[in-house]
């Protein structure tokens, strides 16, 4: 009987835990995407108007002007990360 009783015990801690570890992940995720904020074009004469990916790449491509950073995704949808200021 006293056996049960503690294996009663050590799962409800843990589904306590497990409970408590699952609320800290989802408001951390909560606060995440609360906060986020996409990265902005700037505002000035090099990016004023419609600028399709192709136009991007042209400075921000390899080898250019001014080329995305090596930890930049590689993904050449620009609009679908960054926007306008």
């Amino acid at each position: 009987m006293a056996e049960s009783v503690s294996r009663s015990a050590s799962g409800r801690a843990r589904l306590v835990l497990f409970l408590v570890f699952a609320a800290a992940v989802c408001g951390a995720l909560v606060l995440y995407t609360v906060q986020h904020r996409r990265p902005l074009i700037p505002a000035d004469s090099d990016h004023a108007g419609f600028l399709p990916p192709p136009q991007c790449l042209r400075c921000h491509g390899p080898g250019a002007s001014s080329p995305r950073g090596p930890n930049h995704p590689l993904n050449d949808q620009c609009l679908g990360c960054h926007e306008r200021a």
